[in-house]
């Protein structure tokens, strides 16, 4: 790992993208013992307003919090895609919901998917918070900045009791919208 990796996360509120982002560091730090954290940003709106989370990974200790160059850009409706795909790398991975982010712009050297993360999750999870599930299995299946075996144990016991199986299905379900 180079010792710093810049991840962000854009959606709507109620997306449970700031939950993607609170698990990846958490995942981070208490399973990888890696140095990490998370900047949240939402609007007065918080269910359907622009949000995203910026996270931090490294090797070494955090000296400057704030995103300069995003390595890896999700992003599942297309107004906060226009607002934060500043500062992604030229070669960023990004992924966008092919449904709902219709107008990517200039995509440069991006490593670029297009997958129907909200449709699937809805069809085939019956909960739109399960994306940061979604999400972060994706996430972990294209940047390896967590281990597999680590992210599982922890959904296990982050989930609610009753609710195992499902976010288990939410795991395989992202590693499975990416070919």
């Amino acid at each position: 790992m180079e010792n710093r990796y810049e991840i962000r996360y854009g959606a709507v509120g109620g997306q449970g993208i700031i939950t993607a982002g609170a698990l990846l560091v958490d995942i981070a730090v208490k399973r990888e013992n890696k140095f990490a954290l998370e900047s949240p940003t939402y609007t007065a709106t918080v269910r359907g307003g622009p949000t995203k989370v910026d996270i931090i990974i490294s090797d070494q200790r955090i000296i400057f919090p704030q995103a300069c160059a995003i390595d890896f850009f999700v992003c599942t409706y297309q107004k906060p895609f226009d607002l934060y795909k500043e500062r992604l790398k030229d070669d960023a991975i990004v992924i966008t919901d092919s449904n709902l982010v219709k107008d990517l712009g200039d995509t440069k050297n991006w490593k670029l998917y297009r997958i129907p993360i909200i449709n699937e999750t809805k069809k085939q999870l019956g909960n739109i918070i399960l994306t940061s599930v979604v999400t972060l299995s994706i996430t972990q299946k294209l940047t390896n900045i967590i281990g597999y075996d680590n992210m599982v144990c922890y959904i296990k016991k982050w989930a609610p009791e009753g609710l195992v199986d499902l976010n288990l299905k939410a795991i395989k379900l992202g590693r499975d919208l990416i070919n």
